[in-house]
């Protein structure tokens, strides 16, 4: 009888555990935002990544991660994920980007290229911050640190 209340207890603990969910920073879609910004203007984050990238997997699970910036991010900026080498069809401030193959199985989205390219190069991870207006008001190519990243944020809130 002791086992079976062992068991019990275990399978208790792994179903409560199973539906505590660890937070995240709140991510939109595109078409999302638009929306989103006709009730509450917000400056935009853009986070551009690839799935091969091992600085965009790395700054995601850290910088992205952190309790501060996932804070900020989620109370202050729309946030939005944009995978390079998305292959589906995304409409942003009334125009349709698409993604450009550029050789057997590779290319890159056009939004992407749009807005993370900086002197004619697109390199990753990129990060984009966008005003309410959507015009670009920070670029930058390359792995972000924590306290980068929150001085970032804090300097286009201004």
């Amino acid at each position: 009888m002791k086992w079976l209340k062992y068991i019990l207890i275990t399978i208790a603990g792994i179903l409560l555990l199973s539906h505590i969910s660890k937070a995240q920073v709140k991510a939109y879609s595109f078409e999302q935002v638009e929306t989103l910004q006709k009730n509450e203007k917000r400056n935009v984050v853009v986070f551009i990544y690839t799935n091969w990238c091992q600085y965009c997997q790395a700054m995601k699970s850290t910088t992205l991660e952190n309790g501060q910036v996932r804070k900020m991010l989620n109370d202050q900026f729309y946030y939005l994920a944009l995978n390079a080498e998305e292959k589906k069809d995304i409409r942003f401030n009334n125009k349709l980007f698409k993604y450009k193959p550029n050789g057997a199985n590779t290319g890159a989205h056009e939004l992407a290229e749009a807005l993370g390219n900086i002197d004619g190069k697109l390199a990753y991870p990129a990060l984009v911050v966008l005003n309410s207006r959507y015009e670009i008001v920070f670029q930058y190519s390359g792995f972000l640190h924590t306290k980068a990243m929150r001085a970032v944020l804090d300097n286009t809130l201004q």
